[in-house]
Formats: structure tokens, sequence, C-alpha cells
């Protein structure tokens, strides 16, 4: 089911820019014994090593697998690796439990715990991070500690501080929980104090030497983001010290000013508690190890952090399966140990599926797609996926390419390829004609989408709505695009006074709202109010999913509160704009916005808008249609 799901994610492009296309860049990149700028990443703006971001090696430890399977794989790779290190990590849970307590039936039971807590989903939605492929090494370590077998152990938590940043503070609390755990043994008691010794020290030279020889006089260590507390490790340590009512309170507070994110903390403990975690209450030494955890979530500055939502919770998840089932295995009657297990399953298990439903979370607008498999949209994403495959194939591969957000990952093995609008010096684009870029607006995305459909020195060469592939072109020759428009200023009028008449002979609603007092061209405007809200209200049934349109019309007095052109189409799409950046000297304002045709089309509504007691005046309504097939 994991394989599926990764694969399905990334197949269908649910896979982003952000991180996976900086991840297949930086993994190839390795591969090919190279440390080089990223051209998808910038880090203040500025280009960027994959070390300048994370200080981890992790990638480069898969190297070996590259070579044995990439060329059959492609840019599936890291996904097969994370999805195995899972099962692995599973495998040496069970290993674990049963060493641990004798009780194969027990440590069957921990694996099915381990596949059903929410945060093993949450963390699809954020394709094969550094944290969730190196937290399957803890089960691992934690086994070969258990077994004695010191050098294997060893080996692991070497790997392990060197994958990231935090891992060496997170390590010294493990440390502390195994020192307790074999306090009247001697020799393992060494053994942790030389771990926890040696984690405080990496920690203290990674934050004082290595991280410094990584950057530069533009590109400064970003993760540590807990302004709350200061500027680095030491200065949150001793604010933590200095103030510690307040520093509880961080725990369960929004400090944020953004009251959206009240209940975010609460839920996260709420999903664990819930799903066995209240057990860790009858053996209180397991916090230990979920300090460091709940301290990086509930301090950072980024709220998205705090709850569980992502992959932030996976520390959680790799270790509260363990702390759990040796709890469980401290119950002496069997019926206890067994009725206790087969119900922290249930309660996992309904969390997760109640959880997986976004309007359950108290992020709502998460999308959830990726990590519900049992989702009606998991495998029907509205577009015909094996078409863009094949589109894709028609780009060379040692071509320079820029790609939207959700293709760059399947194209970003190779020394040139840029996340769009970023075009740079690519010769093909690959697109999506919706907004696939986080950090853009919708009409931002399709203005400049438009700058390019419209130059001559951009052909397209294949046209799967809602994607484009576009090469470049020196003789400045265009084909297959169909533009047309429909404009109307308000003075063509049915017979039956009831409709606009557009200039291609469509009839716009809300012809009562005309007026002539004001007016931008020709003799008649539309005139919007609390009494009449809606003008050149436009049913748009001659358009086709995946055009894209630029609509535009001008405003009367130019208050960017006041009146507002919308598109929408049932209850997924709904776009706005409410000002512009074109006004004339009459004090007429231009809205302009660039929407791509929805699937269900016959939905789509273009109209203006004003709800406001203040008289608003509408004309020129103009509508340009660019279609691909």
């Amino acid at each position: 089911m994991f394989y599926t799901i990764v694969i399905a994610n990334h197949y269908y492009f649910r896979t982003h820019a952000f991180d996976y296309a900086v991840y297949n860049f930086a993994f190839w990149d390795y591969s090919h014994f190279h440390m080089s700028i990223i051209p998808a990443m910038r880090v203040y703006n500025s280009p960027a090593t994959f070390m300048q971001d994370h200080f981890s090696l992790t990638l480069m430890y898969f190297v070996p697998v590259y070579w044995l399977l990439n060329w059959l794989t492609d840019s599936y790779t890291l996904l097969l690796i994370l999805v195995t290190l899972i099962l692995w990590s599973a495998w040496a849970l069970y290993r674990l439990i049963k060493l641990k307590t004798n009780d194969d039936w027990l440590a069957v039971i921990s694996v099915l715990y381990y596949f059903l807590l929410q945060g093993r989903y949450a963390s699809f939605s954020a394709e094969s991070n550094i944290l969730t492929l190196i937290c399957c090494f803890v089960p691992i370590f934690l086994l070969y500690f258990e077994l004695k077998k010191y050098g294997i152990a060893f080996i692991v938590f070497i790997l392990l501080l060197f994958s990231r940043e935090d891992m060496s503070l997170w390590f010294i609390f493990i440390l502390i929980t195994l020192l307790i755990w074999h306090r009247k043994e001697k020799n393992v008691v060494q053994y942790c104090a030389a771990g926890i010794l040696l984690s405080v020290g990496y920690f203290v030279l990674l934050f004082k030497v290595f991280i410094p020889m990584v950057e530069t006089d533009r590109i400064h260590y970003k993760l540590f983001q807990y302004s709350i507390l200061g500027n680095s490790p030491l200065d949150a340590l001793l604010y933590c010290f200095e103030h510690p009512i307040n520093t509880f309170k961080l725990l369960y507070e929004n400090p944020s000013a953004n009251h959206i994110y009240d209940g975010v903390k609460m839920e996260l403990y709420t999903v664990y508690l819930v799903s066995g975690g209240f057990l860790l209450f009858l053996r209180p030494q397991y916090f230990i190890w979920f300090i460091p955890i709940i301290a990086q979530k509930m301090f950072n500055d980024d709220p998205a952090r705090w709850g569980i939502i992502g992959y932030y919770a996976i520390p959680i998840v790799t270790l509260l399966p363990v702390s759990v089932f040796l709890i469980i295995s401290k119950f002496k009657i069997k019926w206890v140990r067994y009725s206790l297990a087969v119900l922290v399953c249930i309660l996992a298990l309904s969390v997760t599926w109640y959880k997986m439903n976004a309007s359950n979370r108290v992020i709502t607008w998460e999308d959830t797609t990726n990590e519900n498999i049992f989702g009606p949209k998991f495998f029907h994403p509205g577009y015909d996926a094996a078409k863009i495959h094949t589109d894709l194939k028609l780009i060379p591969p040692d071509a320079k390419i820029c790609a939207s957000q959700s293709i760059l990952s399947h194209l970003s093995q190779r020394s040139y390829a840029y996340e769009f609008p970023d075009v740079e010096d690519a010769e093909y684009l690959a697109v999506f004609t919706y907004r696939d870029y986080y950090q853009a607006s919708d009409t931002s995305y399709l203005r400049v989408l438009n700058k390019y459909i419209s130059s001559p020195y951009w052909e397209i060469i294949a046209s799967d709505s809602p994607f484009l592939l576009m090469k470049k072109t020196t003789n400045g020759s265009k084909k297959d695009i169909l533009t047309d428009s429909l404009e109307c200023n308000a003075n063509a009028i049915s017979a039956d006074k009831l409709h606009f008449i557009a200039s291609n002979g469509d009839l716009l609603e809300n012809a009562d709202t005309r007026d002539s007092l004001t007016k931008h061209h020709g003799n008649y405007s539309i005139k919007l109010n609390q009494t009449k809200q809606y003008g050149f209200t436009c049913h748009a049934t001659n358009f086709k999913p995946g055009d894209l349109l630029k609509i535009s019309v001008w405003k009367y007095p130019a208050f960017k509160d006041t009146g507002k052109l919308i598109a929408s189409s049932g209850k997924d799409f709904y776009q706005t704009v409410s000002g512009g950046k074109n006004i004339d000297n009459s004090g007429w304002e231009q809205l302009v916005m660039y929407i791509t045709v929805p699937a269900d089309k016959n939905d789509l509504v273009i109209y203006a808008w004003n709800s406001t007691s203040a008289n608003v005046w509408f004309d020129d309504l103009k509508i340009v249609r660019r279609s691909f097939r």
C-alpha cells in the first residue's frame, strides 16, 4: 500500500519542486560526485547548494542505489528507497519488541500499530523528506544496541549524526533513556555516557564550525526558526532556564498574531494521546526521548510545524510504538496485554481515518489527497496523466528545462532544471495552465504564462489540458493556438431588455443595471450597489477545459475595497480581483484576471459584483480566450 501511495502521488504529479525536485537534483548531483548549486532552489533569493539548506549527508548514503536502480526507476528512486526504509524500520521494531518482551504476538501487533499512526500517512504529503528517511534508522539503532552489537549500532549512530542538524540533540535524550533502561549495567552506562558526550560535542561543532563553513555573505543557515527563544541554540537554552513559565506556555499556546492557528498544538497532543500515548503516563521515563521532538515542534516560528500535517510528526510515530508496546509488555496478565495492544490499534486507526478528512482538522485548508489512498481523488486527478508523461518524453535528457512546481520533480535530474516562472536560459517549458507555484497568485502565475504563450519565440509542441509543453524557437513561428474574444460595453441590449449582447453575440445577464450617468466607453456602463449587486454575468458555455482566459473590466471609482471581478465554478473554483495597476486620467481602474477554464466548465460564471452601499460602475468587459487544441 505504501509503495502504491508514493508511486501514484508521483505519477499523478502530486510531488513538488520543494522538496522533491530539489532532492532529486541533489541525489543525481551527488551520484555524479558533484556538489552543485541547485538551479531550482533559492535561499534568501540566492542560488544555493543542498548543504546550504540542510547540513546533511543523507542522500550521499544512497549513491550506490542510484547506480543500481535509477536507470530503471528514474525520479521514483528516492520514493522507493523511502518505503523500503519504512519497511526495514518496521522489521526492526518487530525484532526489538520481540527481544525485549519475548512475545511474538505483541511484536506483530506493534508493527500493525506502527502502520496505523496518523503521522505515517501525513508524511506522504511531503514526498521523500530527509527527516522521514532518517527516522527509519532509529529503531534499527535501538535494535542493534539492545542486541549488544555495539559496532553496528555505533555505525548507525554516526550515520544519524551526519544525517540532519537536529539528530545530535535528539540522540542526547535517546541515550539518556537507554541509560535509564540499563542503569545497572556498568559497561552499557559507559557507552551511553560516551554517546551523549559525542552528541553534545558534534552539536557544538555543527553550529560553530561545520554550518559556518558552508555559509556565504548572502546565504546563512535559515532553519533555526525559534525567534521567540533567541537567535542561536545557546540563546534558546538560556531562555528556557530564565523564563520557565513562558517556555511552558509555548508548549500549548499560539504565540502568533493569527488566531486561525489556535488549537493546532492541542490537536497534536489529542491525536497521539488518544492513539495510545496515554499509556506514557504509566512510565514517565518514556517522555524523555520525546522532549526534543515536542520542543522543536512547539517552539518553532512556523505554525505548520506545530501540528499533525506533513512530515513534522514522524519522530513521534517512530518512537511511540516502541514506548507504547514496551509499556504494555509490563502488564503481567496476558489478556490485559493483548486487549491493550488491540485497543491502541483500534484507536490509532480511528484517529487516522478521522483526520484523513481535512474538514476534521484545525487547519482545514490542507489538501489530504496525497495521504488518503481511500479518497475519491487519489486515483482520479482530473486530467490524463499518461498523456502528459508521453509529452514529457519529447524533452531531450540533456535539454535545459523549466517546469512548474508539480512537474519539475520528474525532470530535475539534469544540470539545468528551473522552476517556472524562473525561466532563465531554458529551452523547454513544461507547465500546468492552472496556478502551479505556491509563491504566486493565480493572476500573476497566469500573467507570466500568457506572456510566453503569446511570445513568437516559444512554440507549443504538446497540449493535453491542463498541460502545455513549449519549445524555444528562433524563427518566431506559432501554431495550434486559437485566439478569440468577447467584449461588452453595455451598449447593445436584447429586445426583451434582459440581456446585454456581447461582440460575439453571446448574451450577458443583468441588463437592468445599465446606467448612463458615467461611462468609460460608449454611452452606457453598469451601476452596482446593495440593491443590484451583480452585473455583466457571463455563462461561458463555449469555452473548453484548459482554455486560458484573460478577463478585464474597468471600474469607477478606483476604490479597492468596493467592487470586484469574479470567476467561479462549483465549490472548488473561485477567483476574484478588486484592484489593478492601471488607472486612467478619468479615474477608471482596470481589473485584470487570468484563469484556466476548469474541467467542470459548465458551471463557470464570470461577473462583476458590489455588495456595498456605495455605487460602483463597471464598463468594457473583455474576455480573451486562448485555446490550445
